[in-house]
């Protein structure tokens, strides 16, 4: 019974939407990974038995809640794997997702720092600890199970324009959140915000076909609704219901309606390579502006007639790349082909990621403009359009040098992508590692 008196019913609740919650909506990624899924269980039970027992606030609670940290920190990474894997899709659908892989990381912060003093970013309990629940929920579960349902389907102007205001009205809101002066009572600002943020979520939930039936949006629209008129409610002073009250009524729809969403939305695929599309143009940017230009010239054994011949089979499949380093789709074997000039290629540069994940991936369309299958000779290059990561242009050839088989490689690139720019000293460094494992592969050919 001392135990039972205890217990923080917040506490409980924080714990069942930050571990169950989040990684039962993991189920839509078939990336991700099977050991955290199945931690997620033993875990919940676990460390709740240590957190209700290291009760009170101070040093030893928020080490108990620590795990939570490490668990988000890896959460977070595999959602920003999956945002980096998905840059060719819709910008509203990509950037819900990106928001998807914020919201464990937060909400992991809040619960640990709420442990340690009862307060977050200077907000009290119960708004510390409830901090995890929004975070989990609206920034965690819900827009992952809304990116899932949105992939199959064709785009749409409202359901993109709902989406927009989801993705701008959930940290706006958040936003004002953490700048009130008063904890206990919101601006007009914030108001604003949070009406945008539920018009968000229910203009699209309006344009969604209902498939598999209507149970998650008759959680979700009064759930968000009741969390407008709270908000409007502490901002103009007028009676409405407790804060206990909201998250057993407006939490429990939250958590139910997202929990029902992510169950019937389509799993989507795990990280793999564009299709060549042939759609988009081709841009190959000006070797004057290029960041990189670089010419690599490495021998690669001794010539010999057998020796030429796997290397140019090699090249001209462009398996130039390890398969830890890069993966890829080909028309002309889609095709059933050689390869030939104006040919796309569909490519993905892995980088490693944090231990136990799947790497990330850079996809990119690329255009074959350079063709050369010669007796001593052969070469391959490509120029890219505006499916990449970078602009330039690359070109492989080997051709006999004495008794010898010379490799050169030559490009130019100049990145394109903001987080490319944000990382550039961590991709020159990939983009290096990534020409000396295809040398050595080409070595191991020849020989």
């Amino acid at each position: 019974m001392d135990l039972l008196a205890r217990v923080d019913w917040f506490q409980i609740l924080a714990a069942l939407c930050f571990w169950l919650a989040l990684v039962w909506a993991q189920h839509l990624d078939r990336g991700f990974p099977v050991w955290l899924r199945r931690f997620a269980l033993p875990a919940l039970l676990g460390w709740s038995v240590v957190d209700v027992c290291a009760a009170g606030v101070g040093f030893w609670p928020a080490v108990a809640a620590a795990p939570a940290g490490f668990f988000a920190l890896w959460l977070g990474a595999h959602g920003l794997r999956r945002f980096l894997s998905d840059d060719l899709a819709p910008a509203p659908r990509r950037f819900l997702e990106m928001l998807s892989a914020t919201g464990p990381l937060v909400a992991a912060a809040a619960w640990i720092w709420s442990r340690y003093d009862r307060t977050f970013a200077g907000f009290p309990d119960p708004l510390a600890t409830l901090t995890t629940v929004h975070f989990a929920i609206t920034f965690g579960v819900l827009p992952l199970a809304m990116a899932a349902s949105e992939r199959p389907l064709p785009r749409s102007r409202r359901r993109d324009l709902g989406l927009w205001l989801y993705v701008a009205g959930a940290p706006a809101t958040a936003l004002c959140f953490a700048l009130r002066t008063d904890p206990f009572r919101p601006g007009l600002v914030e108001v604003g915000c949070a009406v945008a943020f539920a018009a968000g979520f229910l203009l699209w939930a309006a344009g969604m076909p209902v498939r598999r039936g209507p149970w998650p949006y008759v959680c979700l629209v009064p759930g968000f609704l009741l969390g407008v008129g709270y908000t409007a409610a502490q901002a103009f002073g007028w009676e409405y219901l407790t804060i206990p009250q909201m998250a057993a009524v407006h939490g429990s729809l939250n958590l139910l309606g997202s929990l029902l969403l992510a169950a019937q939305a389509p799993a989507f695929a795990d990280a793999a390579p564009p299709a060549p599309d042939l759609s988009t143009p081709v841009d190959g940017g000006d070797r004057a502006t290029a960041v990189f230009a670089d010419t690599h010239r490495v021998v690669l054994g001794p010539w010999s007639p057998e020796a030429f011949a796997r290397i140019r089979e090699a090249l001209l499949g462009y398996r130039f790349y390890p398969g830890h380093v890069m993966v890829r789709r080909t028309q002309f074997e889609e095709e059933g082909r050689a390869v030939r000039v104006g040919d796309r290629l569909g490519l993905g540069l892995l980088v490693p990621g944090l231990p136990g994940l799947a790497p990330w991936m850079l996809p990119a369309v690329v255009e074959v403009d350079h063709v050369e299958a010669g007796d001593e000779r052969c070469g391959l290059g490509y120029v890219t359009t505006r499916r990449h990561y970078g602009r330039g242009v690359w070109r492989a050839e080997v051709a006999r040098e004495g008794d010898q088989l010379l490799l050169t490689v030559s490009y130019h690139v100049r990145p394109s992508r903001w987080f490319v720019w944000c990382g550039l000293p961590v991709y020159r460094r990939f983009q290096l590692a990534a020409f000396r494992a295809g040398a050595d592969q080409l070595r191991r050919r020849a020989a």
